[in-house]
């Protein structure tokens, strides 16, 4: 049996949404999945890191083999085929998509009765961003409420998602360690409004309000510290017309949203990021409004 499954980027910490909301956008990894004789093994891509090839070091057999486990199934027998395009540790959410792949590979192999809540919380478990996670598996917007399931949301496909890339990772675990834990009444009233206004925006497309909606007092201002340029990148972002600018997930990229012609934004930001001296690509997305696919093949 091959299966295959196509997972999409998505950026998680949308605006003032820290943990909240998160958007799939149209790109996506291929993982490949077929069972044959043999111990587990996986082909990482011509262009991943050496260490991916070891299945103890991908996340995605990692993943596949920790869902084998909870399902008391032998992770052997499976060989891996990775096509890797969502740029790693970018804040556009490789590591959920991998983890995800994997727990949907071993869902579809071996016919697991796990629900899409079900597979959200195991990506939880393994990767930690189940905000991540629910927009690469439900396409769209996320939200993510505690205790509830998460729910998606269609936004336009007329909005475009400008992204500056750097050229240098930055880690999770780094950025995340500078985010306050605990936050004003003040802030915390702010950054509600903010989440209610964002969700509003997106649901009827008045792309005026993306602006104000996109403020943050909990999160980026911390990180924005720590990067290099990230701060000038969104400011350049809003003067050449996004319609609002804020970090992607952790950062360290940007990104900005519009439903205009996005080559003044691209320009800006790509200038802003030069000014700076960071190095780094851009990328325009649409958003996805569908989720990770999964092909079986007997």
């Amino acid at each position: 049996m091959r299966v295959r499954v196509a997972v999409p980027a998505s950026v998680a910490n949308l605006g003032p949404g820290f943990d909240i909301l998160a958007m799939a956008l149209q790109l996506q990894n291929d993982i490949r999945a077929e069972q044959r004789p043999g111990p587990l093994s996986v082909d990482a891509g011509p262009d991943a890191p050496a260490a991916l090839n070891d299945p103890e070091h991908n996340l995605v057999t990692i993943a596949y083999t920790k869902s084998c486990a909870e399902l008391g199934i032998p992770a052997a027998g499976v060989h891996f085929a990775c096509v890797n395009r969502i740029p790693i540790g970018r804040g556009m959410g490789s590591s959920a998509a991998a983890a995800l792949a994997g727990i949907l590979v071993a869902t579809a192999l071996h016919q697991a009765p796990w629900d899409e809540d079900a597979v959200l919380e195991r990506a939880a478990a393994i990767e930690g961003h189940r905000d991540n996670a629910a927009a690469a598996l439900l396409g769209g917007l996320a939200i993510c409420a505690p205790g509830v399931p998460a729910v998606q949301m269609a936004v336009s496909d007329e909005l475009r998602a400008v992204l500056f890339i750097p050229d240098l990772p930055f880690t999770t675990h780094e950025a995340r360690q500078v985010v306050p834990t605990t936050f004003s009444r003040a802030d915390a009233i702010f950054n509600a409004s903010r989440c209610a206004l964002l969700v509003r925006a997106l649901a009827i497309g008045d792309q005026a309000g993306l602006r104000i909606a996109m403020q943050d007092r909990w999160h980026q201002d911390a990180r924005f510290a720590l990067m290099a340029g990230a701060q000038e990148i969104v400011d350049a972002a809003n003067e050449a017309g996004a319609s609002g600018a804020a970090l992607a997930g952790a950062g360290p990229s940007v990104i900005a949203l519009t439903p205009l012609a996005p080559e003044p934004i691209v320009a800006a930001m790509a200038g802003a990021a030069a000014d700076a001296g960071v190095a780094g690509q851009t990328m325009v997305l649409p958003p996805r409004n569908y989720g990770t696919r999964v092909d079986v093949v007997p």
